[in-house]
């Protein structure tokens, strides 16, 4: 997790997902990058992120996601990291999924067709 693998290439548009690829984040994605995305929005081009909590569709069906890890001590605290991540526990705890997020979500309407998690 700790190299950068060929997304590079996507982002700078070398290289182009063949289909629509939509992702949430993880503990092995770029949080300083998936930050500036909080709302979701495309990391590259046919590369879709859903933020840290979100909701699209695609044709007629609805995928939602939530992005990050549980850990108990972080679920109900707010977000207090802020990028540069300079600290070590800021760099784990910036992935750590939030009640918010979930709680986010629980207000969808419409059913959902795919969720995703990590």
């Amino acid at each position: 997790h700790m190299r950068i693998g060929d997304f590079p290439k996507y982002y700078s548009g070398e290289a182009k997902a063949p289909v629509l690829t939509i992702f949430i984040g993880g503990n092995h994605e770029a949080s300083n990058h998936n930050w500036e995305l909080y709302y979701g929005g495309w990391a590259a081009p046919n590369i879709y992120f859903l933020g840290y909590s979100g909701c699209v569709t695609v044709g007629n069906i609805r995928i939602a996601g939530v992005s990050g890890i549980y850990n108990a001590r972080d679920y109900h605290l707010a977000y207090y990291e802020r990028p540069p991540y300079v600290h070590k526990e800021d760099k784990i705890r910036v992935y750590h999924t939030r009640h918010y997020e979930v709680f986010k979500l629980s207000l969808l309407k419409e059913p959902v067709s795919i969720m995703l998690s990590h």
